[in-house]
């Protein structure tokens, strides 16, 4: 039920947040996985969650949206906030990034229908065209990194006040709820405006 009203409500207008340099490294993190052109003119960094119920629920939007508006760039930041299974599947996903395979490993975890876990991980990697020896391997070689740049997300989220996932820094605008593909695209569009 909470799900439920999570979802009915309206989502947020979007706070104004000021470019500072700590923003700028936000946005301008090279380790953060990252869809769309380097070269776009809106930029959306997601702190999101596996096992998060609005993201799964609000994903789709995000997908719809980088795959027809060409002129969005996605930086990802895992934010795994709901346990030792989130973390899990967090680590993978960045491990899957050193592949090339984030976006397709993101958007697997997030459709889903298993329980995220380490008896499930594999075969949702495999489906999302992972190559599980090699992500082991990279998990084992480069773990530490991946840890940090999780905990940087984690500090990152807190510095924008965000107190749970998802949550979206959408050009100036930083929303705290989930958005579905109106929203979403109406908040692009002034982001558009706002940078113009």
């Amino acid at each position: 039920m909470a799900i439920s009203l999570a979802l009915q409500r309206p989502e947020e207008d979007g706070q104004t947040v000021r470019p500072t340099p700590a923003l700028r490294a936000i946005v301008d993190d090279a380790t953060a996985p990252r869809a769309g052109p380097a070269d776009a003119d809106v930029t959306i960094v997601l702190f999101t969650d596996y096992q998060c119920a609005v993201c799964r629920a609000t994903d789709p939007a995000l997908e719809r949206l980088i795959d027809r508006d060409r002129r969005v760039r996605v930086i990802f930041k895992d934010w795994p906030i709901f346990g030792a299974n989130s973390v899990m599947a967090a680590r993978v996903a960045m491990a899957a990034d050193r592949q090339g395979k984030y976006l397709a490993l993101h958007r697997a975890l997030m459709t889903s229908h298993e329980p995220i876990n380490a008896a499930t991980l594999p075969a949702i990697a495999a489906r999302a065209g992972v190559d599980w020896a090699k992500l082991a391997a990279d998990l084992a070689a480069h773990g530490t990194e991946i840890d940090t740049a999780l905990a940087a997300h984690a500090r990152e989220a807190r510095s924008l006040g965000l107190q749970g996932t998802p949550g979206y820094l959408i050009g100036p605008y930083l929303v705290r709820s989930g958005l579905r593909d109106g929203p979403l695209k109406r908040k692009v569009a002034a982001a558009r405006r706002s940078a113009s």
